[in-house]
């Protein structure tokens, strides 16, 4: 899940928005609406890696999660 949402360019991200949004069948606001999805979907999966690492990795994923939350 990473990986992908890694590799999206901003015109991706916006589509891949924007279809969500759309399958949540929400009137108005659907790349809004995929936004906010594919963040929480992304800090899930940053909660899922970090939860698997061992205690001494976790400073240093600590650090690669916040600045991918920071570039987000």
């Amino acid at each position: 899940m990473l990986s992908f949402l890694e590799a999206l360019d901003g015109g991706e991200r916006d589509a891949v928005a924007e279809l969500i949004g759309s399958a949540l069948d929400v009137l108005g606001g659907a790349r809004y609406l995929g936004n906010l999805w594919l963040r929480d979907a992304e800090t899930t999966a940053w909660h899922v890696v970090l939860a698997s690492r061992r205690r001494h990795d976790t400073a240093e994923d600590r650090e690669r999660f916040l600045e991918a939350w920071r570039n987000a």
